[in-house]
This record gives structure tokens, sequence and C-alpha cells, in this order.
């Protein structure tokens, strides 16, 4: 392998590692007692971004600039009104909504004293960790790597962030839906499809982070304070924590 060849493929793993790590360790979370959920929620976290951490204080994040303008109050406002696209197709019709076998996440998992402690990190990890995690792969990463995979000798960096080409919007929208289980697919490809749109508008992936942030505060905060607010179609009231 040539010099080159190793460069361009060096690049790939600040980019990789972070969410083939949270994948993994949510795999684990899922074959392992409930006794251990709380100390795999924090892996899920600590892990991550860990290696986030560490890979940005390298310099493998270039295109990663944190700045406010007045249109990152925009990006805000359009996160939270796709949390509300993510909400009302499953307040409005049962159908959608996970069968019963599902589990949704648990506040009390690690007893009632406990509840502020596990929501507090289960903020971080949806609404920080999550959205820089996923953003870095799918709009930094994949999006321009789709782009450059078919030349060995061309780094996707070469790419501008919020260049547009067809077959890389579609690969990104495909990987959204297949990194998401199939009940979330109704509302996860019009949210992927009108954020990845608004990345050819903003040309900025912190704009991005922002708006995929926002959306999952929304939706995590939404879950706490309107969890049987609504009804559930059969008499009784609707938990919102199947969401996170």
């Amino acid at each position: 392998m040539s010099e080159t060849n190793q460069k361009v493929e060096s690049s790939y793993w600040p980019y990789i590692l972070p969410l083939v790590s949270f994948l993994a360790l949510v795999e684990l979370s899922n074959r392992t007692p409930e006794s251990w959920q709380f100390a795999m929620l924090v892996a899920r976290v600590i892990v991550p971004l860990s290696m986030l951490t560490y890979f940005w204080k390298r310099g493998d994040y270039p295109e990663l600039k944190i700045r406010f303008s007045a249109m990152t109050v925009v990006d805000l406002l359009l996160g939270i009104s796709l949390a509300g696209l993510w909400i009302a197709p499953y307040v409005w019709f049962p159908s959608l909504r996970p069968d019963s076998d599902s589990s949704p996440f648990d506040p009390a998992m690690a007893g009632a004293a406990m509840i502020p402690a596990v929501l507090s990190i289960r903020m971080v990890g949806y609404v920080l960790v999550t959205p820089v995690m996923e953003e870095l792969f799918m709009r930094s990463f994949l999006i321009r790597f789709v782009d450059v995979f078919d030349d060995p000798a061309k780094d996707f960096r070469d790419i501008a962030i919020g260049k547009f080409g067809w077959m890389s919007f579609v690969a990104v929208i495909f990987v959204f839906l297949a990194t998401h289980v199939p009940w979330e697919w109704y509302v996860m490809f019009p949210w992927a499809v009108i954020t990845t749109l608004w990345l050819y508008v903003r040309k900025d992936l912190f704009a991005l982070i922002v708006v995929h942030s926002a959306t999952n505060a929304a939706i995590l905060l939404s879950a706490i304070f309107f969890s049987d607010t609504f009804s559930d179609g059969s008499g009784g009231t609707l938990p919102l924590w199947f969401f996170v």
C-alpha cells in the first residue's frame, strides 16, 4: 500500500470508531442483565465521548468549527420542529408505535433516588454525544466518502462540506434508515431528508449538530415532562420513553 493510501485510510478511523464503539455497546447492553443497565448507559456515553475528545484534540476534525450566529437560532428552531415531526405520528396513529416486546428507556433503572442522575447521563449522551458522533460519521465522512470511494488516491476531506451529489444524498438517507429500528423509519426518512437538504443550505457541520441536538433534546424533554399526557387510544395514557 502506498503512503498516500495509508494516509487516506488512516483518516477514516476518527469518524468510524466512536460510532462503532457505541453500536457495540448498545448491542452488549441488549445482552446484559438489568442490573448492568446503568453501567452500560454510562459506558455508552463515556467511551464514544472519550474517543471524540481524543480525536478532536488531535486535530482530526478540522471541519468541525464551533461558531454561533443568528442562523444558529434557525438551526435550533428547525431541530425543535423536527422533534414535533418525530413525535406526532406516534401520538396520532397508535398502529405506528413499537410493539409491546420492545423495551423503552427506564429512568428508574438504578432506583428512584438515581432518576436525576440517570436522566442527566442520558441527556449528555442523547443531546451531545450522539449528534456529534452521528453527524461526523454521516454528514462529514460518509457523504463525502461516497463521492471519492472509486478513487483510492483521493481523500474525502478534499470534498467541501455540503456539496450536493445524488449518490451521496441517497447513501446517507439509506444508512440513517439502516441504523434505526423499522418502526422509526416513518419519521427517520423525512427527518434525514430535511436535515440533509439543510446541510446543502448551511454548508456547516456545526449547524447540523445543532439541529440534531435540538431534535434530541426536545424529544427527551417531551418524554420527561409530557409522558402520560396523551391518550394511548385504549383508555390509558401514553408514556413517551420508547422514543429515547
